[in-house]
Protein backbone atom coordinates (compact mmCIF):
# COMPACT_ATOMS: atom_id res chain seq x y z
CA UNK A 1 0.00 0.00 0.00
CA UNK A 2 1.62 3.42 -1.35
CA UNK A 3 2.20 6.44 1.70
CA UNK A 4 -0.20 9.05 1.74
CA UNK A 5 0.53 11.90 0.58
CA UNK A 6 0.34 13.68 4.08
CA UNK A 7 2.73 11.51 5.62
CA UNK A 8 5.07 12.03 2.88
CA UNK A 9 4.93 15.53 3.37
CA UNK A 10 5.19 15.40 6.85
CA UNK A 11 8.29 13.02 6.35
CA UNK A 12 11.30 15.07 7.58
CA UNK A 13 15.35 13.71 8.39
CA UNK A 14 15.23 13.81 12.04
CA UNK A 15 18.10 12.89 13.83
CA UNK A 16 16.11 14.80 16.84
CA UNK A 17 13.92 12.24 17.46
CA UNK A 18 15.77 9.88 19.75
CA UNK A 19 16.17 13.23 21.78
CA UNK A 20 15.46 13.93 25.61
CA UNK A 21 12.82 16.32 25.91
CA UNK A 22 15.75 18.40 27.61
CA UNK A 23 17.40 19.04 24.08
CA UNK A 24 13.85 19.90 22.27
CA UNK A 25 13.36 22.80 24.98
CA UNK A 26 17.15 24.25 24.81
CA UNK A 27 16.35 24.42 21.38
CA UNK A 28 13.23 26.29 21.72
CA UNK A 29 14.85 28.57 24.16
CA UNK A 30 17.64 29.12 21.51
CA UNK A 31 15.42 29.65 18.67
CA UNK A 32 13.22 32.32 20.97
CA UNK A 33 16.67 34.47 22.32
CA UNK A 34 17.08 34.56 17.67
CA UNK A 35 13.81 36.37 17.59
CA UNK A 36 14.21 38.45 20.84
CA UNK A 37 17.23 39.82 19.07
CA UNK A 38 16.90 40.38 16.15
CA UNK A 39 13.83 42.49 17.31
CA UNK A 40 15.51 44.48 19.64
CA UNK A 41 18.46 44.91 17.25
CA UNK A 42 16.59 47.78 15.18
CA UNK A 43 16.30 49.56 18.21
CA UNK A 44 19.65 49.05 19.64
CA UNK A 45 20.88 50.66 16.10
CA UNK A 46 18.53 53.31 16.13
CA UNK A 47 21.57 56.08 17.01
CA UNK A 48 24.01 54.49 14.14
CA UNK A 49 21.56 54.97 11.56
CA UNK A 50 20.51 58.81 11.98
CA UNK A 51 24.21 59.06 12.10
CA UNK A 52 24.70 56.99 9.22
CA UNK A 53 26.29 59.35 6.90
CA UNK A 54 25.99 58.12 3.76
CA UNK A 55 22.23 57.87 4.00
CA UNK A 56 21.34 61.03 5.85
CA UNK A 57 18.11 59.53 6.95
CA UNK A 58 15.96 61.86 9.43
CA UNK A 59 13.85 60.45 12.35
CA UNK A 60 10.35 60.05 10.13
CA UNK A 61 12.06 57.75 7.83
CA UNK A 62 13.63 55.73 10.78
CA UNK A 63 10.55 55.05 12.21
CA UNK A 64 9.11 54.03 8.99
CA UNK A 65 11.68 51.72 9.01
CA UNK A 66 10.90 50.73 11.84
CA UNK A 67 7.90 49.56 11.39
CA UNK A 68 8.40 47.30 8.88
CA UNK A 69 9.04 44.40 10.77
CA UNK A 70 5.78 44.49 12.73
CA UNK A 71 4.20 44.93 9.60
CA UNK A 72 6.60 41.65 8.19
CA UNK A 73 5.67 39.54 11.94
CA UNK A 74 1.86 39.99 11.12
CA UNK A 75 1.50 38.67 7.59
CA UNK A 76 4.34 35.90 8.67
CA UNK A 77 2.05 34.90 11.58
CA UNK A 78 -1.02 35.12 9.82
CA UNK A 79 0.42 33.09 6.72
CA UNK A 80 2.45 30.58 8.21
CA UNK A 81 -0.07 28.51 10.20
CA UNK A 82 -1.83 27.43 7.06
CA UNK A 83 1.69 26.05 5.92
CA UNK A 84 2.60 24.81 9.45
CA UNK A 85 -0.23 22.53 9.78
CA UNK A 86 0.29 20.81 6.19
CA UNK A 87 3.75 20.35 6.38
CA UNK A 88 5.39 20.42 9.69
CA UNK A 89 6.26 22.10 12.67
CA UNK A 90 9.61 21.15 12.18
CA UNK A 91 10.07 21.73 8.94
CA UNK A 92 8.41 25.17 9.19
CA UNK A 93 10.67 26.26 12.14
CA UNK A 94 13.69 25.63 10.31
CA UNK A 95 12.78 27.64 7.17
CA UNK A 96 11.69 30.40 9.13
CA UNK A 97 15.10 30.58 11.14
CA UNK A 98 16.55 30.43 7.61
CA UNK A 99 14.18 33.05 6.51
CA UNK A 100 15.03 35.28 9.30
CA UNK A 101 19.07 34.63 9.12
CA UNK A 102 18.74 35.86 5.24
CA UNK A 103 16.92 39.35 6.28
CA UNK A 104 19.38 40.25 9.05
CA UNK A 105 22.38 39.71 6.50
CA UNK A 106 20.50 41.43 4.00
CA UNK A 107 19.97 44.55 6.83
CA UNK A 108 24.07 44.31 6.95
CA UNK A 109 25.15 44.25 3.34
CA UNK A 110 22.58 46.66 2.28
CA UNK A 111 23.72 49.91 -0.20
CA UNK A 112 20.53 51.78 0.25
CA UNK A 113 17.92 52.36 3.09
CA UNK A 114 14.85 50.68 0.80
CA UNK A 115 16.86 47.97 0.89
CA UNK A 116 18.09 47.43 4.16
CA UNK A 117 13.85 48.40 4.85
CA UNK A 118 13.20 45.13 2.56
CA UNK A 119 15.45 43.07 5.15
CA UNK A 120 13.69 44.57 8.54
CA UNK A 121 10.20 43.38 6.85
CA UNK A 122 12.09 40.05 5.53
CA UNK A 123 13.09 39.35 9.34
CA UNK A 124 9.74 40.33 10.57
CA UNK A 125 8.20 37.48 8.17
CA UNK A 126 10.90 35.29 9.59
CA UNK A 127 10.03 36.26 12.82
CA UNK A 128 6.13 36.29 12.94
CA UNK A 129 6.52 32.86 11.23
CA UNK A 130 8.60 31.47 13.95
CA UNK A 131 5.83 31.01 17.07
CA UNK A 132 2.97 30.03 15.31
CA UNK A 133 5.59 27.08 14.01
CA UNK A 134 7.34 26.43 16.97
CA UNK A 135 4.63 27.10 19.79
CA UNK A 136 2.71 23.82 18.61
CA UNK A 137 5.80 21.98 18.78
CA UNK A 138 7.25 22.80 22.38
CA UNK A 139 3.25 22.23 23.12
CA UNK A 140 2.85 18.78 21.53
CA UNK A 141 6.59 17.70 22.87
CA UNK A 142 6.28 19.05 26.49
CA UNK A 143 5.50 16.30 29.40
CA UNK A 144 2.16 15.81 30.48
CA UNK A 145 1.23 18.13 33.26
CA UNK A 146 4.50 20.70 32.09
CA UNK A 147 2.97 22.22 28.50
CA UNK A 148 2.79 26.29 30.26
CA UNK A 149 5.90 25.19 31.95
CA UNK A 150 8.29 24.66 28.74
CA UNK A 151 6.22 27.24 27.22
CA UNK A 152 6.83 29.66 29.90
CA UNK A 153 10.21 28.65 29.65
CA UNK A 154 10.80 29.02 26.04
CA UNK A 155 9.07 32.49 26.08
CA UNK A 156 12.07 33.83 28.59
CA UNK A 157 14.09 33.40 25.15
CA UNK A 158 12.65 36.92 23.39
CA UNK A 159 13.98 38.94 26.61
CA UNK A 160 17.16 36.89 26.95
CA UNK A 161 17.64 38.07 22.93
CA UNK A 162 16.46 41.24 23.72
CA UNK A 163 19.37 41.67 26.38
CA UNK A 164 22.00 40.22 24.21
CA UNK A 165 21.55 42.67 21.51
CA UNK A 166 21.54 45.37 23.66
CA UNK A 167 24.79 44.10 25.21
CA UNK A 168 26.54 43.72 21.53
CA UNK A 169 25.15 47.57 20.65
CA UNK A 170 27.37 48.67 23.99
CA UNK A 171 30.42 46.61 23.65
CA UNK A 172 30.92 46.34 19.77
CA UNK A 173 29.27 49.45 18.06
CA UNK A 174 30.50 52.14 19.65
CA UNK A 175 31.92 54.53 16.52
CA UNK A 176 31.09 51.87 14.39
CA UNK A 177 28.56 51.42 11.36
CA UNK A 178 25.35 49.90 12.43
CA UNK A 179 26.30 46.70 9.82
CA UNK A 180 27.51 44.26 12.74
CA UNK A 181 24.69 44.10 14.68
CA UNK A 182 23.15 42.73 11.73
CA UNK A 183 26.20 40.31 10.93
CA UNK A 184 26.19 38.72 14.72
CA UNK A 185 21.84 38.16 13.90
CA UNK A 186 22.28 36.44 10.89
CA UNK A 187 25.76 34.38 11.75
CA UNK A 188 23.60 33.58 14.94
CA UNK A 189 20.76 32.02 12.76
CA UNK A 190 23.12 30.37 10.42
CA UNK A 191 24.45 28.43 13.84
CA UNK A 192 21.07 27.93 15.17
CA UNK A 193 20.08 25.64 12.32
CA UNK A 194 22.20 22.71 13.10
CA UNK A 195 21.68 22.84 16.48
CA UNK A 196 18.12 22.87 15.95
CA UNK A 197 17.74 19.99 13.21
CA UNK A 198 19.54 17.78 15.59
CA UNK A 199 17.70 18.61 18.65
CA UNK A 200 14.15 19.76 17.66
CA UNK A 201 12.15 16.67 16.24
CA UNK A 202 8.89 16.85 14.64
CA UNK A 203 6.13 15.91 16.90
CA UNK A 204 4.50 12.38 16.90
CA UNK A 205 1.25 13.60 17.91
CA UNK A 206 1.37 15.53 14.19
CA UNK A 207 2.44 12.67 12.59
CA UNK A 208 -0.63 10.32 13.97
CA UNK A 209 -2.67 13.12 13.02
CA UNK A 210 -1.66 13.34 9.67
CA UNK A 211 -1.40 10.08 8.66
CA UNK A 212 -5.45 9.22 9.88
CA UNK A 213 -7.19 12.94 8.66
CA UNK A 214 -9.78 14.01 10.71
CA UNK A 215 -13.24 14.39 9.01
CA UNK A 216 -14.04 17.97 9.61
CA UNK A 217 -10.33 19.09 7.96
CA UNK A 218 -7.66 21.07 9.64
CA UNK A 219 -5.85 24.53 8.93
CA UNK A 220 -7.02 28.02 8.68
CA UNK A 221 -10.41 26.93 6.98
CA UNK A 222 -11.15 24.44 10.29
CA UNK A 223 -10.47 27.70 12.49
CA UNK A 224 -12.50 30.18 10.58
CA UNK A 225 -15.83 28.05 10.25
CA UNK A 226 -18.73 26.88 13.36
CA UNK A 227 -17.87 25.74 15.87
CA UNK A 228 -14.50 27.52 15.97
CA UNK A 229 -15.04 30.83 14.26
CA UNK A 230 -16.23 32.42 17.51
CA UNK A 231 -13.68 31.15 20.02
CA UNK A 232 -11.00 32.46 17.23
CA UNK A 233 -12.36 35.93 17.18
CA UNK A 234 -12.19 35.77 21.38
CA UNK A 235 -8.40 34.63 21.35
CA UNK A 236 -7.41 37.27 18.61
CA UNK A 237 -8.85 39.99 20.82
CA UNK A 238 -7.56 38.08 24.08
CA UNK A 239 -4.01 38.53 22.50
CA UNK A 240 -4.44 41.89 20.56
CA UNK A 241 -4.97 43.31 24.24
CA UNK A 242 -2.09 41.17 25.77
CA UNK A 243 0.58 42.31 23.18
CA UNK A 244 -1.06 46.13 23.38
CA UNK A 245 0.05 45.91 27.21
CA UNK A 246 3.81 44.27 26.50
CA UNK A 247 4.23 46.69 23.71
CA UNK A 248 2.43 49.59 24.92
CA UNK A 249 4.10 49.68 28.98
CA UNK A 250 7.59 48.48 27.78
CA UNK A 251 7.79 51.70 25.67
CA UNK A 252 5.98 54.00 27.77
CA UNK A 253 6.36 53.17 31.45
CA UNK A 254 9.35 54.89 32.06
CA UNK A 255 7.48 58.36 30.64
CA UNK A 256 4.60 57.74 32.64
CA UNK A 257 6.64 57.39 35.78
CA UNK A 258 8.29 60.65 34.81
CA UNK A 259 4.66 61.98 34.70
CA UNK A 260 4.58 60.66 38.18
CA UNK A 261 7.04 62.54 39.44
CA UNK A 262 9.60 59.93 39.32
CA UNK A 263 13.34 60.70 38.28
CA UNK A 264 14.49 59.28 35.49
CA UNK A 265 16.96 56.81 36.74
CA UNK A 266 13.97 55.58 38.91
CA UNK A 267 11.65 55.52 35.99
CA UNK A 268 14.26 53.64 34.53
CA UNK A 269 14.36 50.97 36.78
CA UNK A 270 10.77 50.31 36.72
CA UNK A 271 11.40 48.86 33.39
CA UNK A 272 13.86 46.37 34.14
CA UNK A 273 11.37 45.82 37.13
CA UNK A 274 8.72 44.90 34.71
CA UNK A 275 10.52 42.66 32.68
CA UNK A 276 11.91 40.68 35.82
CA UNK A 277 8.12 40.73 36.89
CA UNK A 278 7.60 39.05 33.37
CA UNK A 279 10.03 36.38 33.41
CA UNK A 280 9.68 35.43 37.14
CA UNK A 281 6.12 35.80 37.48
CA UNK A 282 5.22 33.85 34.09
CA UNK A 283 7.16 30.89 34.85
CA UNK A 284 5.09 30.77 38.72
CA UNK A 285 1.38 31.28 36.77
CA UNK A 286 2.72 28.82 34.14
CA UNK A 287 3.26 26.18 37.22
CA UNK A 288 -0.01 27.22 38.34
CA UNK A 289 -1.86 26.94 34.54
CA UNK A 290 -0.48 23.33 34.70
CA UNK A 291 -2.27 22.07 37.66
CA UNK A 292 -5.25 24.31 37.73
CA UNK A 293 -6.16 24.96 34.26
CA UNK A 294 -5.50 28.13 31.94
CA UNK A 295 -8.64 29.93 32.58
CA UNK A 296 -7.89 31.10 35.87
CA UNK A 297 -4.31 32.21 35.69
CA UNK A 298 -4.90 34.22 32.58
CA UNK A 299 -8.23 36.05 34.26
CA UNK A 300 -5.90 36.39 37.37
CA UNK A 301 -2.50 37.65 35.16
CA UNK A 302 -5.08 40.03 33.45
CA UNK A 303 -6.48 41.32 37.09
CA UNK A 304 -3.18 41.69 38.89
CA UNK A 305 -1.96 43.56 35.81
CA UNK A 306 -5.18 46.08 35.59
CA UNK A 307 -4.40 46.68 39.83
CA UNK A 308 -0.68 46.76 39.76
CA UNK A 309 -1.14 49.89 36.74
CA UNK A 310 -3.66 51.87 39.16
CA UNK A 311 -1.32 51.23 42.34
CA UNK A 312 1.44 52.70 40.17
CA UNK A 313 0.00 56.02 40.31
CA UNK A 314 -0.32 56.07 44.08
CA UNK A 315 2.42 58.33 45.98
CA UNK A 316 3.62 55.13 47.87
CA UNK A 317 7.26 54.46 49.16
CA UNK A 318 9.96 53.57 46.71
CA UNK A 319 10.34 49.68 47.44
CA UNK A 320 6.67 49.31 47.33
CA UNK A 321 6.45 50.49 44.32
CA UNK A 322 9.21 48.47 42.89
CA UNK A 323 7.24 45.38 44.35
CA UNK A 324 3.56 46.88 42.45
CA UNK A 325 5.79 46.93 39.12
CA UNK A 326 6.87 43.27 39.56
CA UNK A 327 3.43 42.06 40.02
CA UNK A 328 2.47 43.73 36.92
CA UNK A 329 5.24 42.37 34.67
CA UNK A 330 4.09 39.08 36.10
CA UNK A 331 0.51 40.09 35.01
CA UNK A 332 0.69 42.44 32.49
CA UNK A 333 3.35 40.92 30.43
CA UNK A 334 3.63 37.44 32.01
CA UNK A 335 0.16 36.27 30.35
CA UNK A 336 1.11 35.80 26.87
CA UNK A 337 2.70 32.18 27.34
CA UNK A 338 -0.11 31.39 28.81
CA UNK A 339 -2.46 32.44 25.87
CA UNK A 340 -0.35 30.25 23.80
CA UNK A 341 -0.95 27.28 25.34
CA UNK A 342 -4.58 27.49 25.92
CA UNK A 343 -5.10 28.68 22.27
CA UNK A 344 -3.05 25.27 21.24
CA UNK A 345 -4.95 23.18 23.52
CA UNK A 346 -8.93 24.42 22.04
CA UNK A 347 -7.90 23.33 18.33
CA UNK A 348 -7.07 19.86 16.95
CA UNK A 349 -3.75 19.28 16.18
CA UNK A 350 -4.41 19.60 12.81
CA UNK A 351 -5.38 23.50 12.76
CA UNK A 352 -3.17 24.06 16.51
CA UNK A 353 -0.53 25.82 14.30
CA UNK A 354 -3.45 27.97 12.10
CA UNK A 355 -5.07 28.98 15.11
CA UNK A 356 -1.93 30.29 17.13
CA UNK A 357 -1.24 31.96 13.79
CA UNK A 358 -4.46 33.59 13.46
CA UNK A 359 -4.72 34.72 17.04
CA UNK A 360 -0.89 36.30 17.16
CA UNK A 361 -0.84 38.04 13.65
CA UNK A 362 -4.10 39.73 14.45
CA UNK A 363 -2.98 40.37 18.06
CA UNK A 364 0.09 42.18 16.43
CA UNK A 365 -2.73 44.71 15.43
CA UNK A 366 -2.36 45.49 19.07
CA UNK A 367 1.44 45.53 19.29
CA UNK A 368 1.47 48.32 16.80
CA UNK A 369 -1.57 50.23 18.53
CA UNK A 370 0.01 50.14 21.88
CA UNK A 371 2.83 52.55 21.73
CA UNK A 372 0.10 55.02 20.11
CA UNK A 373 -2.27 54.34 22.73
CA UNK A 374 0.34 55.18 25.24
CA UNK A 375 1.38 58.54 23.06
CA UNK A 376 -2.03 59.49 22.70
CA UNK A 377 -2.65 59.51 26.67
CA UNK A 378 0.60 61.19 27.84
CA UNK A 379 -0.20 63.51 25.24
CA UNK A 380 -3.96 64.48 26.20
CA UNK A 381 -2.11 66.29 29.57
CA UNK A 382 -4.28 64.41 31.69
CA UNK A 383 -3.64 64.06 35.83
CA UNK A 384 -0.68 61.10 36.27
CA UNK A 385 -3.47 58.91 38.02
CA UNK A 386 -5.29 59.00 34.82
CA UNK A 387 -2.68 57.65 32.26
CA UNK A 388 -2.37 54.81 34.75
CA UNK A 389 -6.14 54.25 34.78
CA UNK A 390 -6.45 54.54 31.34
CA UNK A 391 -3.76 51.42 30.67
CA UNK A 392 -5.41 49.32 33.08
CA UNK A 393 -8.58 49.50 30.66
CA UNK A 394 -7.15 46.72 28.20
CA UNK A 395 -6.12 44.59 31.06
CA UNK A 396 -9.81 44.73 32.82
CA UNK A 397 -11.02 44.10 28.88
CA UNK A 398 -8.61 40.68 29.17
CA UNK A 399 -9.83 39.54 32.31
CA UNK A 400 -13.28 39.65 30.88
CA UNK A 401 -12.38 37.95 27.69
CA UNK A 402 -10.64 35.35 29.53
CA UNK A 403 -13.65 34.40 31.59
CA UNK A 404 -15.79 34.63 28.42
CA UNK A 405 -14.48 32.52 26.44
CA UNK A 406 -14.02 29.52 29.03
CA UNK A 407 -16.61 27.98 28.05
CA UNK A 408 -16.45 27.81 24.86
CA UNK A 409 -12.87 26.65 24.81
CA UNK A 410 -13.90 23.90 27.48
CA UNK A 411 -16.76 22.54 24.92
CA UNK A 412 -13.54 22.44 21.80
CA UNK A 413 -11.26 20.83 24.01
CA UNK A 414 -13.66 18.27 24.93
CA UNK A 415 -14.39 17.71 21.04
CA UNK A 416 -10.86 18.09 20.22
CA UNK A 417 -10.71 14.79 22.91
CA UNK A 418 -13.32 13.10 21.21
CA UNK A 419 -12.02 12.72 17.86
CA UNK A 420 -10.56 9.64 16.35
CA UNK A 421 -7.01 9.18 17.05
CA UNK A 422 -6.83 12.18 19.77
CA UNK A 423 -5.11 12.46 22.45
CA UNK A 424 -6.13 15.68 23.65
CA UNK A 425 -6.04 16.97 26.61
CA UNK A 426 -3.16 16.06 27.24
CA UNK A 427 -2.23 17.36 30.77
CA UNK A 428 -2.32 15.95 34.11
CA UNK A 429 -4.56 18.24 35.62
CA UNK A 430 -7.94 20.22 34.53
CA UNK A 431 -7.99 21.43 30.74
CA UNK A 432 -10.54 24.89 31.41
Amino acid sequence: MSTPASVRRAAWPSPGLLSPPGTALAAGLAVMTLEGYDLVAFGATTSLLLDYRPWHLSVAFVGVLGSLTPIGMLLGSLLVGQFTDRFGRRRTTLISIAIVSAGMFACAAAPLPALFGVGRFVVGLGVGAIYPAMGPLIFELAPAGRKNLYSGIVQCGTAIGGAFAALVANALLSGHSFRLEYVVGGVAGLLLLPMTFFWLPESEEYRRAVSTPAPDGGGVRLVLRAPYLGTTLMFCAIAALSFLLIFGMNTWLPQLMQAADHPLRDAQTFLVLLNVGAIVGGLGMALLADRAGSRGPITACFALGAAALVAMSAQLPLPVLYAIVVVGGCGAIGVQGLINVYIARSYPVTARASAVGVALGVGRIGAIAGPTLGGWILAAGLQPRWNFVLFAVPAVLGAVLALAVGGRASRLQGRCAAAPGAKEPTTAGPTR
